[in-house]
């Protein structure tokens, strides 16, 4: 179902399964893809495409849909095409990958001959990704969206302003706006990773050639070389955060296409100063869309701002790094990220609800904060909403030349095909209340199974039918179990999550979070007292300060505040619902109400 390989110029370490449809997940994480699928196959077609065809003369059935999308729905169009058409293979949805291509087909009636797409190049660049993902996971639809793909690559590259421009913090996003709307260049740097992954999928070479006039080389050669230790990266700040994340995709289809290792030394470094110095600790990053300088604005954010983070699209540009990362590099690091965000990012938002109403941003600033959809309907991150849990699948289980790794501890279950037999793993875990993991084999013979050591574990232990084994550190930083596997075989993971306190920068030492693992913890804010500790705070007994409640991941802080504030517990982010006042980040040694 995969059509990209045979074009790509390098051969993966890794190769992620769940586009093979070969993993299901289960637990909190299936219940939200399983939204998702009930969600957006609840938008009616000729709702989604009612605008299109009215633009066009067309008979327009249905009824105009609301919000970002009141004209058109131009703005997720493609993003909703993408993530029907992945649901269809990663959720074994199959009425999701016919949904994609019905509303390809319908689509299609609306673009004339000459290509006209009348969108801007914001809208036509997740056309084009819907367009490929069609192409890549709907056999059925393959054909008529390449041939769409190919005749409006044809009008875009005539008709769209070439200035690319390099985003400033006078223009954050890069655009070039003129009277004429299909001139609106918005972003423009995110458009060459569709393109290219067009080419792999089977589009003619003229494809490919437009691709590569996009490229965002002012911006990646900042990031060709990474400072030395101690000293800051000297890369633009004040720009777009999630599109200038973004743009690292379009480097990784770049880096698959030609086999440039320039595209893989440039993911590597923004991964880096990405997480080291833009990432809260839900690896959330980016307070009113901004990339920060190195001088404690990011801690400095969380005075005022209440767009922490724009969590569902960062999110999505963060996944696509880092499976790149994965597949190229075959590190277990690059799914450090990945993880944060999948128990305390997109993992710990409310979804997107029937009629639009999405998360947006992550509120962590100090005093009280609250969860709160976006206050318009189908926003940016509706799109990028279904494309990030449609990719969770992907995320858990990567096939090597020796076996399978484990990337992700969640419930889930994976099968794929080794020295000519059929294997399989299921996953059952509770973690994170509990601390255990446990992998069983379905099948009989040898293979290597590797399993990701997570930067928070202390004391990872692992048995094998109950018995303490030693899991040897080996290439890519994974622990492997290199064996002959029997039918019924398990495997037993000790994690070693516990409490912890995380900084927000070095500049505010004592301005923190809590986590236990992956999982950032909210106080509870209805009137209740911040946390405050001793500082150094390195050097407090947490187990004394926090008693942990039993049968559930919450802890409570060991005082009682006061009369008419007392000292909240903490739970899990993703636990806390729209609209209830909590506290991520406080400060330990001046703790504020407001």
């Amino acid at each position: 179902m995969n059509h990209e390989n045979s074009r790509s110029a390098v051969e993966p370490v890794l190769r992620s399964l769940g586009y093979e449809g070969r993993v299901r997940l289960s637990g909190a994480l299936g219940e939200r893809i399983a939204d998702a699928v009930e969600t957006y196959l609840g938008m009616a077609p000729d709702d989604v495409l009612h605008g299109f065809r009215q633009q066009a003369g067309l008979p327009a059935p249905g009824a105009p849909m609301t919000g970002w999308s009141r004209v058109t729905t131009q703005p997720t169009f493609g993003q909703w095409v993408s993530g029907l058409a992945r649901l269809g293979v990663t959720a074994g949805a199959a009425e999701a990958t016919a949904r994609a291509v019905e509303l390809v087909a319908g689509y299609a009636e609306t673009v004339g001959p000459d290509g006209d797409v009348r969108m801007s190049l914001y809208g036509y660049e997740k056309l084009v990704c819907g367009l490929v993902d069609v192409a890549r996971y709907a056999p059925q639809g393959r054909a008529e969206a390449l041939a769409l793909l190919e005749r409006t690559v044809e009008w875009a590259a005539r008709t769209f302003e070439r200035d690319r421009p390099p985003a400033h913090a006078a223009n954050f996003a890069g655009g070039v706006i003129t009277p004429t709307s299909h001139a609106r260049t918005i972003e423009w740097y995110t458009l060459a990773e569709n393109l290219h992954r067009g080419y792999l999928a089977g589009a003619d070479a003229s494809v490919e050639d437009v691709a590569r006039l996009w490229h965002y080389d002012a911006y990646w050669d900042t990031f060709a070389q990474a400072p030395e230790p101690g000293r800051p990266w000297d890369v633009p700040v004040w720009l777009h955060v999630y599109s200038h994340v973004n743009t690292f995709a379009s480097a990784a289809a770049a880096y698959e296409v030609s086999g440039d290792p320039y595209h893989l030394e440039v993911l590597r470094n923004a991964y880096s100063y990405v997480t080291t110095t833009q990432t809260y600790a839900t690896g959330g990053y980016g307070p009113s869309e901004l990339t920060l300088p190195e001088d404690g604005a990011l801690g400095r954010s969380l005075e005022w701002r209440t767009d922490t983070a724009e969590i569902v699209c960062g999110s999505w540009a963060a996944f696509k790094l880092s499976t790149a990362l994965l597949r190229f590099t075959g590190e277990a690091r690059y799914a450090d990220w990945v993880e944060q965000l999948v128990f305390s990012g997109l993992g710990a938002v409310t979804p997107v609800r029937p009629g639009g109403r999405s998360p947006y941003y992550h509120d962590y600033r100090l005093g009280i904060a609250t969860k709160l959809p976006h206050w318009d309907d189908w926003p940016c991150c509706s799109g990028t909403y279904v494309q990030g849990v449609s990719h969770l699948p992907d995320l858990v289980y990567h096939q090597y030349d020796g076996g399978i790794a484990v990337a992700l501890y969640v419930p889930s279950e994976v099968t794929w095909s080794q020295g000519g037999r059929e294997h399989g793993l299921a996953q059952r875990t509770d973690f994170p209340d509990g601390d255990v993991t446990t992998l069983t084999v379905a099948g009989t013979g040898r293979f290597a199974l590797r399993l990701r050591v997570p930067p928070w574990s202390s004391g990872f232990a692992v048995r094998v039918n109950g018995e303490v084994v030693e899991a040897p550190t080996v290439e890519g930083g994974w622990r492997e179990l290199d064996r002959d596997w029997a039918d019924g075989d398990e495997v037993g993971v000790r994690l070693g999550a516990g409490l912890r306190v995380l900084p927000v920068d070095r500049w505010h030492p004592n301005r923190v979070a809590f986590a236990h693992g992956p999982v950032v913890l909210a106080q509870n804010a209805d009137w209740t007292m911040p946390i405050s500790l001793a500082t150094p705070w390195e050097m407090v007994d947490l187990d004394a300060a926090f008693t942990r409640e039993d049968g559930a991941l919450s802890y409570r802080p060991v005082g009682v505040g006061t009369a008419r504030l007392p000292l909240g517990s903490l739970r899990p982010l993703a636990d806390v619902p729209d609209r209830i006042p909590y506290r991520v980040y406080t400060d330990l040694d001046d703790p504020r109400i407001i």
